[in-house]
């Protein structure tokens, strides 16, 4: 099967691609486009991965002008949303809901992100209850760890 290519124009939305620029970073097979509507279309492409043998579902984004701060760095609101995104979905494939919704995320940042760079969040439950569902997630770009989370999530 040939890799897939992301490309942010494809859905002739000028909200999903600020810069003007195609994202055409190459994407591992069975990746899933995951911003269909609302606000991850606006911030995306955001896609789900293929999950690592290690217990931990996948996502992924690449940085484009309009994840960028003044600073030259990708915006921490962006990095929170990326992984609140990626949290409420693990949630949702893990419990089968339908429905979620955000009670509590707390973010370390740890190191920025830069123009172009391919950020890879890894979601880990941690605990579940009937309605509850406890996480860790990790955001990285190459080898860069760029900012760790711990949420709590209400399923149903």
């Amino acid at each position: 099967m040939a890799s897939l290519r992301c490309r942010s124009l494809d859905c002739g939305q000028e909200a999903n691609n600020v810069s003007g620029m195609a994202d055409t970073t190459e994407l591992p097979p069975g990746a899933e486009d995951i911003s269909v509507s609302g606000f991850n279309r606006f911030i995306g492409p955001l896609y789900r991965l293929s999950d690592h043998g290690e217990g931990a579902r996948r996502y992924r984004f690449t940085v484009g002008e309009k994840h960028m701060n003044a600073a030259g760095s990708v915006h921490g609101g962006m990095l929170m949303a990326f992984l609140d995104i990626s949290m409420s979905r693990t949630s949702r494939l893990e419990t089968g809901a339908s429905t979620c919704s955000t009670v509590s995320l707390a973010c370390d940042f740890l190191a920025p992100g830069r123009l172009g760079d391919a950020i890879e969040s890894r979601v880990r439950v941690t605990r579940r209850s009937r309605t509850m569902v406890f996480m860790s997630a990790e955001a990285w770009a190459g080898d860069r760890l760029l900012i760790t989370a711990q949420g709590v999530w209400k399923v149903g």
